[in-house]
């Protein structure tokens, strides 16, 4: 009887990129965070960086867990990952944290059974399955951080979204400097196959081939994803330069940690959270959604723009029209009266909340003037990311006739054209303003590409 083919062992290069493909397709993921996002758990936040002798276990699944796990019993602080959190466990050894980003339904059965002591660091691209699993236990939601519009409009508000590599490991690491923890000893990071397999113990989704790679004298089994994940920890450390990593054990990322040596990284590159900025606040919000349900005259002014709406469609061949700050639709309602489709967005109306997606033509009547004056930099900002070609505004400089519940006129700015033009500056080039009475009519474009926006480190934090 003849043997089965086997398949020829794939030969990769460390020193090269490795094709490696996300697990669930990009689609399936951002709808995974849309729907954790509205889940009533709390967020992790930010702690200050810890004193010298704070050191933190960081505790992966790679075989070589095996030989050093022992080691771990003297770490006041342990982060978990993937299967090491029922390994510790069954141990004796209960984690302060486990982290979870994989998006696939299959990691709770990794996980086992959960453990009322142990915080758990839960990505919002994780799988529902996760969360049920979790129920009653100390969950926090984080975010990984998606500089694609998809990614940054499924982000709420507010929120942390943190960097990191291909792994579960490597976000762990980031997620360890974000609690303040800058001395790391890293257990079962290996990025290679030992005695045990591909992991410490069984694993629900082990995969079944290996390839093999050349390091330093010696030959390891590996995968191209557990290689490029080797290849990322570097990278990863030199995004956070103060970080001190120890690896613990024998494998592939422990022999390249012994020839790592750090790439300066310009400081303003090198960061590891972003909180996206909130553009209007909870109270503010409450106030202009009354004003919407009582005065049923609030909000209906964007029909009388259409006629300069659509020359401007006309003019620049557009194929996609955004009304930034709709209000209750006026504009749209007269555009598909001449067949114009439309985005709408409105922070005040149920339905058009959502961060909006980039246009190519950008209409923002009657709003800028609304905006709270201390957000008014991360609105123009928002607006710069969402003008492809052309942006579109009117911005009385006066007071209005209405007036919010609290009392206050509902134009919060009331600046002139100089003000304006210098304010819209920063953000736009500025190509025409017309002054009609008390109302500024402005067409710009967006910036250059190296000018484009670059999120605050966090809320509150001034835009340049």
């Amino acid at each position: 009887m003849p043997l089965p083919e086997q398949k020829p062992v794939k030969i990769l290069d460390p020193s090269k990129p490795q094709e490696v493909a996300y697990a669930i397709p990009f689609w399936l993921r951002d709808e995974q965070v849309r729907a954790s996002c509205v889940r009533a758990v709390p967020r992790i936040q930010a702690i200050e960086k810890r004193p010298a002798g704070e050191r933190i276990a960081i505790v992966c699944y790679g075989p070589s867990l095996n030989e050093t796990w022992e080691t771990i019993r003297e770490f006041q602080w342990v982060m978990s990952c993937s299967g090491a959190h029922r390994f510790l466990i069954d141990r004796g050894i209960v984690p302060t944290w486990h982290v979870e980003v994989d998006p696939r339904p299959h990691k709770p059965l990794l996980i086992g059974e959960p453990h009322k002591d142990v915080e758990y660091l839960i990505a919002s691209t994780c799988h529902e399955a996760m969360w049920k699993h979790l129920e009653g236990f100390n969950v926090k939601l984080w975010h990984v951080f998606d500089p694609k519009e998809e990614g940054f409009r499924a982000l709420p508000a507010g929120e942390w979204a943190l960097t990191g590599g291909c792994s579960v490991g490597l976000r762990a690491m980031t997620v360890a400097r974000f609690f303040g923890f800058w001395q790391q000893e890293i257990f079962g990071m290996d990025g290679c196959e030992g005695p045990s397999g591909k992991h410490a113990a069984a694993h629900p989704n082990q995969p079944k081939d290996y390839s093999i790679c050349d390091y330093g004298g010696m030959t390891y089994r590996t995968t191209p994803a557990m290689l490029e994940a080797a290849r990322g920890t570097f990278h990863e450390l030199d995004q956070m330069p103060d970080v001190v990593a120890t690896f613990h054990g024998d494998g592939l990322v422990q022999a390249m940690a012994r020839d790592y040596k750090p790439r300066p990284v310009p400081p303003k590159k090198a960061a590891i959270g972003y909180a996206k900025p909130e553009l209007i606040s909870t109270e503010y919000r409450g106030l202009n959604e009354q004003l919407h349900r009582e005065n049923l005259a609030y909000g209906v002014g964007g029909g009388k723009h259409a006629p300069t709406v659509l020359k401007l469609i006309e003019t620049t061949k557009t194929r996609s029209v955004l009304d930034y700050g709709c209000g209750k639709g006026y504009l749209g309602k007269a555009l598909a009266e001449h067949g114009v489709p439309i985005w709408e967005y409105d922070p005040a109306i149920p339905g058009k909340q959502e961060s909006p997606r980039p246009a190519d033509l950008v209409i923002c009547t009657d709003v800028l003037e609304h905006v709270e004056p201390e957000r008014i930099l991360y609105v123009l900002d928002d607006l710069r990311r969402c003008i492809r070609q052309v942006g579109y505004f009117t911005i009385h400089t006066g007071p209005a006739q209405k007036k919010l519940a609290d009392g206050r006129n509902t134009h919060l700015i009331q600046r002139n054209e100089a003000w304006w033009r210098k304010k819209l500056g920063k953000f736009f080039n500025v190509a025409k303003i017309f002054v009609v009475g008390q109302e500024l009519h402005i067409v710009v474009a967006p910036r250059p590409a190296q000018e484009k926006r670059q999120w605050p480190a966090e809320q509150g934090q001034p835009i340049p």
